[in-house]
């Protein structure tokens, strides 16, 4: 078993010290701006307000003057309405992107945590199996406590909602350092252990 713990070690420690490192780069430089945001006026403005209730409430109006404009219309009639009032529209649909990214944010970063505490609940019971000589049980578990780490940690890519977006990678780059350690902790555990069980075959 021995070569195969060295092995899943390595493969461990490259993935999440790879993937801190993303998670450093795109905490400084993740949220950079694009020349292109000048251009689009309307979604800078969104992505600039902090409370989203504020957006919401935005939405709401900018929508009811849009179905106000549109209430019994033909389609031809809608369409040159859409034209007439380009500026109405790209706000609305710049709003709806940026209170759809925040609630999308908003979740992942609740199942960032949920699932992450069910991996370290599995690396616990892992580990307490293979302490108690079930050893391929045990690992077993710890791998697929370690596997949902490093699936749910993985760095995030910005597409708005900064202020969650910052908040996310955050939680994921601590949650990789944890997962760091707690790799580190595991090595030492299984090497005691591999160790007691050889002076206990030759005795």
């Amino acid at each position: 078993m021995k070569p195969l713990q060295i092995t899943l070690f390595i493969i461990a420690n490259v993935i999440f010290i790879t993937q801190g490192g993303r998670d450093i780069h795109e905490l400084i430089w993740g949220s950079e701006s694009s020349v292109l945001d000048q251009f689009s006026p309307e979604k800078v403005k969104a992505q600039s307000e902090k409370k989203t209730e504020v957006l919401v409430d935005e939405f709401r109006n900018v929508n009811e003057q849009i179905l106000a404009l549109e209430k019994g219309k033909g389609w031809q009639e809608m369409q040159n309405i859409s034209q007439e009032h380009q500026d109405l529209y790209q706000k609305r649909d710049a709003l709806r992107s940026e209170i759809s990214e925040r609630e999308t944010k908003a979740r992942e970063f609740r199942d960032v945590w949920i699932f992450t505490a069910y991996g370290v609940a599995l690396i616990i019971l892992g580990t307490v199996l293979y302490r108690s000589r079930a050893m391929w049980a045990g690992l077993s578990i710890v791998i697929a406590g370690f596997s949902i780490f490093e699936y749910w940690v993985s760095p995030s890519f910005f597409s708005g909602a900064s202020a969650e977006f910052h908040v996310l990678l955050v939680s994921k780059t601590v949650l990789t350092v944890v997962a760091l350690i707690a790799l580190y902790v595991m090595w030492r555990v299984m090497s005691v252990d591999s160790r007691i069980s050889s002076i206990e075959t030759k005795t």
